[in-house]
């Protein structure tokens, strides 16, 4: 009896110390929910797309191109790497945008990537378009990836003299080669720092066509959570055909660029390739003379047209009008714990979100079970709601391991909504297993 109070004290000492209702959270759970977009009712185009559109210059891009072939191969942690990215941020620094270093380091491996940033009317939403400036050993990398890294460069020239509603962040990574160390760093801080991230393009290999038929076919790469970003894709293509000439193929989830750091760390994010892969690509060979031209200035026009669709989206909502609220075990009622999410500004419009909800054990690393002494089951709940009013989930019927646990609700916007981002992350003690009735009130 004397262990069992023990226990019990020792518990609610824990609890006392460690609860905190409103802690926030650097652990956000993937949502496996399609997140499919409803261009309708997105926004309107920017008022200046078309004229952002046509000045996209193919002169340009093959002189972005031609001095960063002129340097050589420049893999990470080479001193010709240093040249390329001083070359690349003195460029940046005379367009209207804030240009920083953002260093990394990994294992034996370090590097500097460069970040631009365009800051937004509202504090809602980043959206972020990058490339990789480094190449293999052997390369001079026109391709893989001056073609992208040219493309970011032209966007950020253009886009940067007109205003969005989100902010833009223009991004050339180091590290890509080694395993995306330079995106992985960014990511990781991103999410650590709370950034709310709408969505990223990668632009890596996108200058190479060998024929008509594949000039006129770009691949668009996501999985089913970053679906939307290929909607827009397409609706661009076709509503500016005369301008872009290019169709977008549909393809599924490609884990080989920058895009798959953020998908990583519960981001949205997807990624451009050319439709035929450059038989150059990662060899001395890939060299400016090997390109087209005409389609890699398509492809720039189609994605300076995502990137300013995404930026100049003006929701109704913002993320402060979405109100979370945790509430414990209620002995009235058979559920255990219940999660009610409000929308304060109803009468301006409905949220339409994904809901992701998790419950895991903190110290055994479990989550909700169902038989006992089974610790691997995972308690993740995950659902697509137009919230008008608010929204309820209650659980019940379910058994717990004693000990501390984590609850965490993650709540981001769908269609017009996309902006929305929203969680929360409570503590929780259970001093006797398998009783609901001691779970504590939220």
């Amino acid at each position: 009896m004397n262990k069992v109070r023990r226990n019990i004290i020792i518990s609610i000492s824990i609890f006392v110390l460690l609860f905190q209702p409103t802690l926030q959270s650097s652990l956000v759970t993937k949502e496996f929910v399609s997140k499919s977009a409803d261009l309708q009712t997105i926004t309107n185009d920017h008022p200046d797309l078309i004229q952002m559109i046509e000045q996209v210059n193919t002169t340009t891009l093959k002189t972005y191109i031609q001095t960063i072939q002129d340097f050589g191969p420049h893999p990470t942690g080479s001193n010709t790497i240093d040249y390329v990215g001083e070359y690349l941020y003195n460029e940046l620094s005379t367009m209207n945008v804030t240009v920083t270093y953002d260093s990394w380091e990994y294992e034996e491996k370090s590097g500097n990537s460069i970040i631009a940033t365009h800051p937004g009317k509202q504090p809602d939403g980043i959206v972020i378009v990058c490339a990789h400036y480094d190449t293999v050993a052997i390369s001079p990398g026109a391709d893989d990836d001056g073609s992208g890294v040219a493309s970011v460069l032209m966007m950020a020239k253009i886009m940067s003299e007109h205003t969005f509603n989100a902010t833009v962040k223009f991004m050339l990574f180091s590290g890509e080669e080694q395993g995306l160390l330079g995106s992985l760093s960014y990511a990781q801080k991103a999410r650590e720092q709370e950034e709310h991230i709408v969505g990223v393009l990668a632009l890596d290999k996108i200058g190479y066509a060998n024929n008509a038929e594949d000039g006129r076919i770009i691949r668009h790469h996501a999985d089913c959570s970053s679906d939307w970003m290929i909607e827009i894709s397409e609706d661009i293509s076709h509503r500016y055909d005369e301008h872009i000439n290019l169709e977008v193929a549909r393809y599924p989830f490609d884990p080989s660029s920058d895009h798959k750091a953020f998908v990583d760390y519960g981001y949205d994010g997807s990624n451009l390739v050319e439709q035929t892969l450059n038989p150059y690509y990662h060899t001395s060979e890939d060299l400016l003379e090997h390109m087209n031209l005409t389609y890699l200035t398509n492809v720039c026009k189609l994605a300076l047209g995502i990137i300013a669709t995404i930026a100049h989206i003006n929701p109704k909502l913002k993320s402060n009008d979405l109100q979370i609220q945790i509430r414990g075990a209620r002995f009235a009622e058979s559920c255990q714990f219940s999660i009610l999410i409000k929308n304060d500004n109803k009468q301006v419009d409905t949220a339409n979100v994904t809901i992701n909800i998790t419950m895991k054990h903190l110290f055994r690393r479990c989550y909700v079970t169902l038989i006992k002494d089974f610790y691997n089951t995972t308690c993740s709940w995950n659902f697509s709601k137009e919230i008008d009013e608010y929204w309820e989930f209650k659980i019940s019927s379910r058994k717990y391991s004693r000990g501390l646990f984590e609850l965490e609700v993650l709540v981001r916007g769908i269609n017009d909504d996309i902006n929305l981002y929203t969680y929360k992350k409570t503590l929780g003690v259970i001093i006797r297993p398998f009783t609901p009735r001691m779970l504590p009130r939220f």
